[in-house]
């Protein structure tokens, strides 16, 4: 895709693309095929989009799809409809689940890096932190899942005659509304150990719902 060209100081309009290979703002750094495998799963029928560009260097990425009210909504009631089935399975099935993206986020962190790149204009090094810490934080709760969450027996009023049992119940839909500045962990890092407890996770700022 190509731009326009600016208006010269003092001058006409000037149509005409740029040049890509000069100027990083004449063409989108996301392919459109790519970027719609991306956001295929945003609950959007508002039918507008919004442009993305790449602090770096102006680049326009995507056009995003804008969620309405009533598709937050769809996404929550999906989100529910998911969960009842979602805290029914075994806890060492989810644990399985979440030391699977543990080795998918690595396999695919240079891609996941060059996006933190492009949308955040961080320097590469620091993008490194947020797969990183997904990829831990999601091996860390996988491996302590029957630590946090198996039902765990206290000292009751008299002890020895009675017994208290405490067990962990899934809260069901949990909502998170993250900042820009660390757009993957902070999107995911808080949802993992809500998924591993049987609940379902919808990021409100994008509708999309997670299981």
């Amino acid at each position: 895709m190509s731009a326009q060209n600016p208006t010269p100081a003092g001058g006409p309009l000037v149509e005409g693309p740029h040049d890509p290979e000069h100027d990083p703002t004449a063409s989108y750094a996301l392919e459109p095929e790519y970027v719609h495998s991306l956001t295929r799963r945003i609950v959007a029928t508002s039918g507008t989009t919004v442009e993305v560009r790449s602090p770096l260097n102006g680049a326009p990425l995507a056009h995003v799809p804008q969620s309405t009210d009533a598709d937050v909504a769809t996404a929550f009631a999906r989100a529910r409809r998911a969960q009842a089935a979602w805290a029914r399975t075994p806890l060492d099935e989810r644990s399985a689940i979440l030391l699977r993206l543990h080795d998918l986020v690595l396999d695919r962190q240079d891609e996941i890096i060059d996006l933190i790149v492009l949308e955040s204009g961080k320097a590469r090094k620091h993008a490194f932190d947020e797969p990183l810490h997904i990829a831990l934080t999601a091996r860390y709760y996988a491996r302590t899942a029957h630590r946090h969450l198996d039902t765990q027996r206290k000292l009751g009023v008299v002890p020895g005659l009675t017994r208290v049992e405490v067990n962990r119940v899934a809260k069901g839909v949990v909502g998170i509304i993250s900042p820009w500045n660390y757009p993957l962990t902070m999107a995911l890092c808080d949802g993992l150990p809500a998924l591993l407890a049987g609940n379902a996770v919808v990021s409100p700022s994008t509708c999309n719902s997670i299981l």
